[in-house]
């Protein structure tokens, strides 16, 4: 049965991939659905109706989810076949107006009807990062972003050097030089100076935060420290977490630095039903702070520390003392709960204006709004180097990572939390200055924005 889903998502892909306007043109975009999940749909686009270059998209919630390759198509008069080798199917229909009337055939399988629907608006959301950024005569143009209720001060006015690395690096997202970004904020002394959103995103849009959920992680840690709960880094966690099992030298910090000496397997552990007893029962392959082994169980237990030493779970606590005094209410951190631990490291989902506002507090030395969020002693010493990774130039702080990114011959210092696909904040102290991504990376170099930024840094001297 998962093997005709999987058939029938990529031939209906296939299929769509061939028509448009005009009574017999197909070209655009023709939307199949999914077998059972309304809110995911595919959409086949036909390049160019007189040739046989097509491509595929799979979508969630709208949202571009996946491509697919389509490999041959052959269109005469209404009718549209293709072949997906694939699977081995062959699709063919008729079209009617805005509608194909067809199916698909594969070795084994009984014919299914498959019926398309001309859906070209679906472009925004696929291939237009901004409306109308393929007309030949597109230029952008960066807007002044808008001052919201949100505490996050926003600037109408930009210096020469903040317009010159906007409009040369933007242009370049917009291209889709570093792959689908579906978001770019640029704080400047304190002021947010552009904000713009890509492939149909906005500013109350959740985005998957990745592994950037850590470097928060490590920030509730830190005010767990500022307020007594926690009164050392040096403690053992199997004292903590009542475990006498649990190898006795591993300590917070080791946790933290990702130095803990536990044999890494993120796979395992979230399949598992249980993560924190999945992390528990690990045995070492490296000596307690010894060796940088990037894993999520080391986030995971800090977590359970939290829920030990306070009494709230992560998400109940960085409610109360980060996100309150943040003014962060656009967030949602229920996916993959288990037993009411959140997943602390990779599931929050937070909009890009939420974590401009995590990057211009650290920026501050844990200031927001008057406030003092997070002690200025915590934010220097979590974020400043304290292992070598298994990446060249990468160094790892306490679940923060240091960048040193050279622009024109300069270096710039960087604290970078990092999250798979793009969700990145990055936070230059010397420049004054937080630039925050997020992005649908899963097919694409992940860290290529990082290189553009890069490459135009020095104009913000």
């Amino acid at each position: 049965m998962f093997r005709f889903v999987r058939l029938f998502v990529f031939v209906a892909l296939c299929a769509a991939c061939s028509a448009d306007s005009g009574n017999t043109s197909f070209s655009g975009f023709w939307e199949g659905p999914h077998p059972e999940d309304p809110n995911k749909k595919f959409y086949v686009q036909l390049i160019d109706a007189d040739s046989s270059f097509a491509k595929g998209y799979w979508t969630d919630h709208r949202f571009y989810d996946s491509g697919f390759q389509i490999d041959s198509l052959m269109i005469s008069d209404n009718s549209i076949r293709f072949f997906v080798p694939n699977w081995n199917c062959t699709y063919l229909g008729e079209r009617t107006g805005n509608t194909i009337r067809g199916g698909f055939a594969c070795d084994g399988e009984p014919f299914d009807s498959v019926m398309l629907v001309k859906k070209d608006g679906i472009a925004r959301f696929l291939t237009d990062a901004l409306p109308g950024c393929h007309n030949t005569d597109y230029k952008y143009h960066c807007k002044s972003p808008k001052q919201l209720e949100d505490l996050l001060p926003t600037s109408h006015t930009r210096n020469e050097g903040d317009s010159l690395f906007i409009y040369s690096l933007l242009p370049q997202i917009i291209n889709g030089d570093f792959g689908r970004l579906n978001s770019f904020l640029l704080i400047r002394n304190n002021q947010l100076v552009c904000e713009e959103y890509f492939y149909g995103y906005g500013q109350n849009t959740l985005h998957q935060a990745e592994s950037t959920t850590k470097s928060i992680t490590s920030l509730l840690i830190g005010i767990a420290m500022d307020k007594g709960f926690i009164t050392g880094l040096n403690e053992p966690v199997a004292t903590i977490l009542e475990v006498p099992d649990f190898d006795k030298r591993i300590t917070l910090k080791h946790l933290l630095t990702m130095t803990s000496g536990l044999t890494p397997n993120d796979e395992e552990l979230y399949f598992s039903n249980d993560r924190i007893a999945t992390i528990l029962l690990r045995e070492l392959n490296n000596e307690p702070g010894i060796k940088f082994q990037y894993d999520g169980g080391n986030t995971e237990l800090l977590g359970a520390i939290l829920k030990k030493k306070t009494g709230l779970y992560g998400d109940e606590f960085a409610k109360e003392y980060l996100f309150e005094p943040l003014h962060i209410t656009h967030y949602n951190w229920d996916i993959e709960k288990q037993n009411r631990y959140p997943c602390m490291a990779g599931s929050l989902e937070i909009t890009p204006r939420e974590m401009a506002k995590i990057g211009l507090m650290l920026l501050n030395k844990g200031r927001f709004n008057g406030q003092q969020v997070v002690s200025k002693e915590w934010i220097e010493k979590s974020t400043s180097f304290k292992t070598h990774t298994h990446i060249p130039g990468d160094d790892y702080a306490f679940q923060w990572w240091n960048l040193m990114l050279k622009s024109a011959g300069e270096e710039y210092p960087c604290i970078w939390a990092n999250g798979f696909g793009s969700q990145f904040v990055y936070i230059f102290p010397t420049l004054n200055a937080v630039i925050v991504t997020t992005g649908h990376n899963y097919e694409f170099d992940s860290w290529a924005i990082t290189s553009g930024i890069e490459t135009y840094l020095h104009l913000l001297k």
